[in-house]
């Protein structure tokens, strides 16, 4: 029997995703068990012959594994799309930025030198109010990833399950105390909980790190936010 973390990275080998596209492309938020049963092989896996020939209890131990593994590794490469998206509005941004004070010079010298053609200035004030609809257009686009969210709740789940698990295992080494040759199983047991409780907490600290790394995100996209709330409540000159 391979022992726990050699059963997370056993397991965390196996894990593909796919549509990774899709996964890119949406900017809605994606609930997590979508990303796990439509982006990931998770119920490949939890189908598979390898894992339907084994026992209770450590069928269910099987299985929260690898629904730990397709559940982080989905959410690590959804982090990294919008990573790349806020990317993408940062330069957009910046285009925008500097096209709209190209406008407004351009608005301003022509003013100044056509006077009356009030008709012409207003198309080119026209333009700008386009390009800031477009700004706002953009600003809607971009939305809270709560995905994180999703993640720490199926987790708590993984651990009520594990915890299921364990008083079950409690109650069968109860019934099987009287047995000597019983004992040493319960040991080892014993030892594997402890270690499997362990490597957990190892992996606790990984989502807290993809947690930190999302919020971040959302706090850089709310700065872009911001930033062009602030241009469109400049006026325009004229």
């Amino acid at each position: 029997m391979l022992d726990n973390k050699a059963l997370f990275d056993y397991w965390h080998d196996r894990v593909q995703l796919k549509n990774h596209e899709r996964i890119a492309a949406i900017a809605e938020h994606i609930p997590t068990q979508v990303l796990r049963h439509e982006y990931t092989n998770y119920d490949l896996l939890r189908q598979s012959a390898e894992v339907q020939k084994l026992t209770e209890p450590e069928r269910s131990r099987i299985i929260a594994i690898i629904k730990y593994e397709c559940t982080a590794q989905v959410l690590q490469y959804r982090a990294g799309c919008l990573r790349d998206r806020a990317q993408e509005i940062e330069h957009s941004y910046q285009e925008i930025s500097q096209h709209r004070s190209q406008l407004l010079r351009l608005i301003k010298v022509l003013q100044e030198k056509l006077f009356g053609k009030d008709q012409e200035v207003r198309q080119l004030e026209t333009r700008v109010a386009s390009l800031l609809t477009e700004n706002e257009a953009l600003r809607l686009e971009i939305e809270n990833n709560n995905a994180v969210k999703e993640l720490q709740k199926e987790l708590e789940q993984l651990k009520k399950q594990y915890d299921a698990v364990e008083q079950h295992s409690h109650k069968l080494a109860r019934n099987n105390q009287s047995l000597g040759g019983r004992v040493a199983h319960t040991q080892r047991y014993k030892r594997e909980r402890d270690e499997a409780r362990a490597l957990l907490a190892e992996k606790d600290c990984q989502i807290l790190t993809l947690t930190a790394e999302n919020e971040q995100l959302r706090a850089t996209n709310e700065q872009f936010l911001r930033k062009l709330k602030k241009i469109s409540a400049e006026p325009t000159m004229g």
